[in-house]
């Protein structure tokens, strides 16, 4: 590879990285992993387009500006380019290599390469004339289009190789985005054999098509689809999603429609995390100066092939216990299967004066009751048989009665109302209450 190709290949890095906000230790690393990439991952050329790349073989001052038409092998000869210095403009004609090159510029002086390709200007960045060494730059145009009543073929369409995943940390969720390149190589437009759909990781949400994917694009939940036909050359499909975690580690899997040229991974780092997959070959961390103490990781791998996964295991997640949680919770539900308990419970802790004043009033029920009994015999209005069974029921509920007092009170007499009633006196000390109370005493 010669040091053309090789600087293009930085320069895509650089311009890649620094439109989605990486900054500038950050690129380094994207810059080393790229050029460490196998040769055969070539990059879009129109990702490259404009950017002044530095050339220390150029003589002093010296700028070439290639121009190209979709490929880099196909060069566009005879081409007018501009070089404007504020109102002052060179101009030079490419030669059959697609170059065209201008000497003996002004060191420091701040230049912009032009040129009007297929009724498209093409500018470059502004940049300053080196004093030491030169600038090559190429301005890149669209590829020759298709005849407009072209079919779409049957083939495949892959993700490209700039194509790439970012991860960020939220507050115990991962922020995932998927930056895809769908890339058709032909020059007519392709139907995809596999429809180009992805199905989200297990436990996706918030799915969002991002600012700058292609508008067939559609999300539905967690699956993300573009129809075909493809046109050639690039489609974009920026898909984001959240991925909640409650652990150390997490785990996911994303399988691919469509071959993935290349796989970089670039994932925000905290503490001890980690990230492990057995696809990634090449991988590097960087802190950057100026990002809040931030520090990425950034990881490359080879081609992962149509129907297959991209596999990710992340490990030191940083996540809050949830042990002070669940033992919130068991206590609780203790609190409230006490208070149920407690509620459904007899009092069994009333103090002795209460016990003392319920079987008091209970004793006093049912000498009423048995008073009632023998006045109603007397009356006539009871017969023999029911007024014997109904003196029995409360003679052995007053037994019992005055067994619960026999440890509580003394031996306890009849209410003044009771004994008026000719009722005799009961005590809790015989066990012969039924022969005390005996039927002709009560009749008395």
């Amino acid at each position: 590879m010669g040091i053309e190709e090789e600087t293009e290949r930085v320069g895509t890095a650089h311009r890649v990285a620094a439109r989605r906000g990486f900054p500038g230790a950050v690129l380094l690393a994207a810059v080393a992993l790229l050029l460490s990439a196998p040769a055969s991952a070539q990059p879009d050329p129109r990702q490259m387009s404009g950017i002044p790349l530095p050339d220390p073989q150029l003589p002093a001052g010296t700028i070439t500006v290639r121009v190209v038409r979709g490929t880099l092998s196909n060069n566009v000869p005879d081409q007018a380019v501009e070089l404007r210095e504020g109102d002052n403009v060179a101009t030079a004609v490419t030669n059959a290599e697609g170059r065209a090159e201008f000497l003996t510029l002004n060191p420091g002086a701040t230049v912009v390469a032009a040129t009007e390709l297929d009724g498209v200007r093409l500018e470059s960045q502004p940049f300053p004339v080196p004093g030491q060494g030169g600038i090559r730059l190429m301005l890149v145009g669209g590829a020759d289009p298709p005849q407009p009543d072209a079919p779409a073929e049957s083939g495949t369409v892959n993700f490209g190789s700039d194509s790439r995943i970012v991860i960020e940390l939220g507050e115990e969720v991962l922020n995932v985005y998927y930056l895809l390149d769908i890339v058709n190589w032909r020059d007519v437009p392709i139907e995809p054999d596999t429809p180009i759909a992805l199905s989200l990781p297990v436990g996706a949400t918030g799915t969002t098509l991002m600012g700058g994917s292609t508008p067939r694009a559609a999300a539905a939940g967690a699956q993300v689809s573009v129809p075909g036909p493809f046109p050639p050359g690039m489609t974009p499909l920026r898909v984001g999603f959240v991925l909640p975690y409650s652990g150390p580690s997490l785990a996911f899997e994303q399988p691919l429609p469509a071959a993935l040229e290349s796989l970089l991974l670039v994932v925000e780092k905290w503490g001890d995390m980690d990230i492990a997959s057995e696809q990634i070959a090449r991988r590097a961390d960087a802190s950057p100066e100026g990002a809040d103490g931030r520090t990425f990781i950034f990881a490359a791998g080879p081609l992962v092939a149509a129907g297959a996964a991209v596999s990710l295991e992340i490990s030191g997640l940083p996540h809050h216990s949830r042990s002070p949680a669940m033992l919130a919770l068991g206590v609780a539900f203790v609190l409230l299967a006490a208070g149920a308990w407690g509620a459904a419970t007899p009092d069994r802790s009333a103090p002795a004066a209460e016990r003392r004043q319920q079987m008091e009033a209970r004793r006093e029920k049912r000498f009423r009751e048995l008073v009632k009994n023998e006045q109603q015999h007397r009356a006539g209005r009871i017969g023999d048989t029911k007024y014997a069974n109904r003196r029995r029921v409360l003679m052995a509920e007053l037994e019992r009665i005055y067994a619960e007092l026999d440890d509580e009170v003394a031996p306890v007499l009849p209410s003044p109302a009771a004994a008026g009633a000719g009722v005799p006196p009961v005590t809790s000390q015989s066990s012969s209450a039924g022969q005390e109370l005996a039927p002709q005493d009560a009749t008395k």
